[in-house]
């Protein structure tokens, strides 16, 4: 199973595989986040954390941020 969500104009998805019991985070702009969770919610949850944090850190060292290259789009 995969989802794909939007945060901050960053696209991530988070997969789940039963053969491992979690909830993993993949942002295809910013390679550097890795994180997770047990439940979707909870991987949720963490990737906007990560996100967060990750775009704070380069901020405080002044380096430029990854540019958001993907969209999701939603088709009704």
């Amino acid at each position: 199973m995969t989802t794909t969500h939007e945060y901050r104009d960053y696209v991530f998805t988070i997969t789940y595989e039963a053969k491992e019991p979690a909830y993993i985070v993949e942002f295809a702009d910013v390679p550097d986040i890795i994180t997770s969770g047990n439940t979707l919610a909870e991987a949720f949850r963490n990737a906007c954390e990560a996100l967060d944090l990750h775009l704070e850190s380069l901020q405080k060292l002044k380096l430029p941020l990854p540019e958001p290259k993907h969209r999701l789009v939603v088709q009704a």
